[in-house]
């Protein structure tokens, strides 16, 4: 059976009962503004969130018929920093990929900048990066049982549940290990190396890890304190990242936030005998000594002090043989007539020129 197309279904439908209303869906594009993420054509009913599974969850808008051929995809507004990225590769199958052409490095670029300088950018590869914690992933507990129709929670498996034997048996989970990263108009996940400008291709994209569906997770023990995540924000100046944990209730008290060179540990006890106890290898290193921290009532403010104006492109540091984007490395500074605003050429710095060639 073909599956629809339409934004927001994604269900396979036989083409003779395919009646109007059957397929609930999205008309309009996805909007990904300062982090905040949202649908064209429900923003003002659906309100914008920060999390992209949050994002895939929020409901459909509009009733019709399923479709087999993918909508004709919004058009978003340019973005100045677009401009500064090279070409796309596009396949044989009419797909754009996110691809850079080399910069160029002529110093004449540069004479005209403005008055203020252009911040440094990314750190030398000089600098020792710490070993990553590579966790567990969490793995259904086979003695809870599970509804038929519910759906597999790892990023990119669209499978529900059928019954024990093909769904926890024989079944075989494709699936995304690390969240979904949008940079510059660039879509992908930071688990695989394929990165696309289109959304509708983006959700296309297969997953990289082959393992076991996860329907309802482990078996939690009520009496023991449960061990959670907490989802992290973060903005950035030349001087400083600005990161927020989202830990509501968290205790005054006990709880700990440590500073290393180049690592960020929470220990952060929450209500209801809830625990976030995480380890983060930043991307580049700080001044421990400098950074601070607040415990507020619904997150903790985390302000991370750098030891020179470079740009972190991702909070943390990615796990050994993840590739990113060269346009990663570019940050805060351009040159050109009116200097940053406007400008056309980016300013790299000496070590960026050098390791470009």
């Amino acid at each position: 059976m073909p599956r629809c197309a339409n934004k927001g279904c994604q269900k396979e439908f036989e083409e003779a009962n395919n009646e109007e209303g059957s397929c609930s869906y999205h008309p309009g594009g996805p909007v990904f503004h300062e982090g905040l993420k949202s649908w064209s054509c429900c923003n003002e009913v659906n309100k914008p969130v920060l999390e992209f599974d949050q994002f895939m969850a929020l409901p459909t808008c509009t009733k019709g018929k399923h479709s087999s051929k993918p909508s004709e995809p919004a058009k978003e507004a340019p973005k100045p920093a677009e401009s500064s990225s090279g070409p796309t590769e596009i396949s044989a199958d009419g797909v754009e990929t996110y691809g850079f052409s080399k910069l160029s490095t002529d110093p004449s670029s540069s004479s005209s900048s403005s008055n203020a300088p252009a911040q440094a950018v990314a750190p030398t590869a000089s600098a020792p990066a710490p070993a990553t914690k590579i966790e567990e992933e969490e793995q259904d507990d086979p003695s809870v049982s599970v509804t038929e129709g519910t759906g597999c929670k790892r990023t990119g498996c669209i499978h529900k549940y059928v019954d024990e034997e093909q769904s926890r048996g024989e079944g075989k989970c494709r699936y995304h290990p690390q969240g979904a990263i949008f940079h510059e108009g660039s879509k992908g996940y930071l688990c695989c190396k394929r990165r696309v400008l289109e959304f509708d291709e983006f959700l296309k994209i297969e997953g990289c890890k082959e393992g076991k569906h996860l329907f309802v997770g482990s078996k939690k023990d009520e009496k023991k304190e449960e061990k959670i995540d907490c989802r992290l924000d973060h903005y950035q100046t030349p001087l400083q990242v600005h990161v927020s944990a989202f830990a509501k209730g968290a205790d005054k008290e006990k709880s700990i936030v440590k500073f290393e060179q180049q690592q960020l540990h929470l220990d952060l006890f929450l209500p209801a005998n809830k625990r976030v106890t995480k380890t983060i290898s930043l991307y580049g290193p700080i001044n421990p000594e400098n950074s601070t921290f607040r415990i507020l009532g619904t997150k903790v403010d985390i302000v991370l002090q750098k030891p020179s104006a470079i740009s972190w492109p991702l909070l943390e540091l990615p796990p050994p043989g993840t590739e990113l984007p060269p346009g990663y490395a570019l940050t805060f500074g351009v040159s050109g007539r009116t200097g940053t605003v406007g400008g056309k050429e980016i300013v790299l710095s000496p070590e960026e020129l050098a390791r470009r060639g």
